[in-house]
């Protein structure tokens, strides 16, 4: 119970807990329910037992930072959990048992699936970045509506894929709310643009800590799943794999945040895979290692640190966060060299003294290979490669430097 008194008198709120709240933001695979995807039952039959409220806000969109949103918190149960985010209900539950039970966790989840990035991030952050014109642009004809609103047609910067719309209505209410962190999933919806999206992301992240005054708010990115059929003949694509490595690339710029990769947990025919529990999981295994400071705990699949040709038409790839490298299949794949033609053509992987010396990939016809790929495709079928705490290896695309270089 919260007492509050003063000389106009005393009020009272009872039920108050205090613990730690985490936003959960971004696209459908955010918003998707614990009913609608795998382990529901598991979820029903554990809920009560775990210290976890949720509020959801409502779908909204405003020219202008709102003061209010509505919504309530919800408390976990057999009867509620069903509704709650599920990759965010299984990231709390991680969390909560971490903390032995004895911590409530709040989950402020504020997602709207199909949407871009860019109603995502305040409209005075944008005005100064490389997307000031678009800004510049939007709030012009904002100020056009405002002063003759008999113009005609729906108020301008308040359709669902605008600058800062979503920010303005469904965000700001919550920004200063004190959170340790925010849990993201989205990309799919700018996946045709992975430049920009290098740049957006960052942006996102720093935007919302400057709004908030917590500037250590830290921030946890969910890569693209796999999606859409595999392609035999086509080793490296570009489409999801370079959104990937932008999410990959962008986190890493904004600092004090962290990327899970997801590529196994996907399906080649639903944007929207199933195994919420765990990617909820991986960002909790990430929280409590950097937020938490449980450095026990891995988090990282393997990341490239360098790729190098040896006796010609050999490649030697090596890689941090390796520890118990191998493959979850029969072979190594995923991987693909390419030579002067230009062509990419699959790789032989072997996997050399249990990673600690890396791979090394071979190609038929590919005598001197100047570039190197894994899991360069919107789904990476055949990449297999996981370190020992079964965390897969991050995509990458990288130039095969000379020998000692």
């Amino acid at each position: 119970e919260l007492v509050v008194e003063g000389k106009s008198g005393r009020a009272a709120a009872k039920d108050i807990l205090v613990g730690e709240v985490w936003f959960c933001s971004g696209q459908s695979n955010m918003e998707w329910t614990v009913d609608g995807a795998d382990d529901a039952d598991r979820a029903k039959s554990i809920a009560a037992k775990m210290p976890i409220r949720s509020y959801k806000a409502p779908h909204a969109t405003a020219n202008k930072p709102a003061d209010r949103v509505p919504g309530a918190w919800r408390t976990a149960s057999a009867e509620t959990v069903g509704g709650f985010t599920a990759v965010g209900w299984w990231f709390g539950t991680a969390l909560a048992r971490a903390f032995d039970l004895e911590v409530p966790i709040g989950l402020v989840d504020i997602s709207w699936g199909g949407t871009r990035i860019e109603p995502w991030i305040p409209l005075d952050a944008m005005a100064k970045s490389d997307f000031k014109q678009t800004a510049d642009e939007l709030a012009a004809r904002i100020a056009a509506f405002d002063a003759d609103p008999a113009s005609g047609g729906k108020a301008p910067g308040t359709q669902p894929h605008e600058p800062a719309a979503i920010y303005n209505a469904m965000m700001a209410p919550w920004i200063a709310y004190p959170v340790r962190g925010a849990i993201w999933y989205q990309g799919e919806s700018n996946s045709g643009e992975p430049d920009n999206y290098r740049k957006l992301l960052p942006l996102l992240i720093r935007s919302w800590r400057e709004k908030s005054g917590n500037t250590d708010m830290a921030w946890g990115v969910v890569q693209l799943a796999a999606f859409q059929p595999f392609v035999e003949n086509e080793p490296a694509q570009g489409g999801w794999a370079r959104l990937r490595e932008s999410q990959f690339r962008g986190a890493r710029d904004a600092g004090n945040a962290g990327m899970v990769s997801a590529t196994d947990l996907g399906d080649a025919g639903d944007i929207h895979p199933r195994r919420k529990r765990e990617v909820g999981e991986r960002l909790a295994a990430w929280a409590r290692n950097t937020v938490y400071g449980e450095a026990s705990v891995a988090w990282q699949g393997p990341e490239l640190t360098s790729a190098a040709r040896q006796n010609g038409s050999m490649v030697r790839v090596r890689f941090a966060h390796a520890k118990g490298l191998r493959a979850t299949g029969p072979t190594p794949g995923g991987f693909a060299l390419v030579g002067a033609d230009g062509k990419f053509v699959w790789a032989k992987a072997t996997i050399m003294d249990d990673g600690r010396d890396g791979i090394v990939l071979t190609a038929p016809g590919v005598a001197a290979p100047v570039e190197v790929a894994y899991a360069w495709q919107n789904n990476p079928e055949r990449a297999n490669i996981v370190n020992g705490a079964g965390l897969p290896m991050i995509p990458f695309r990288a130039k095969a430097a000379a020998a000692g270089k």
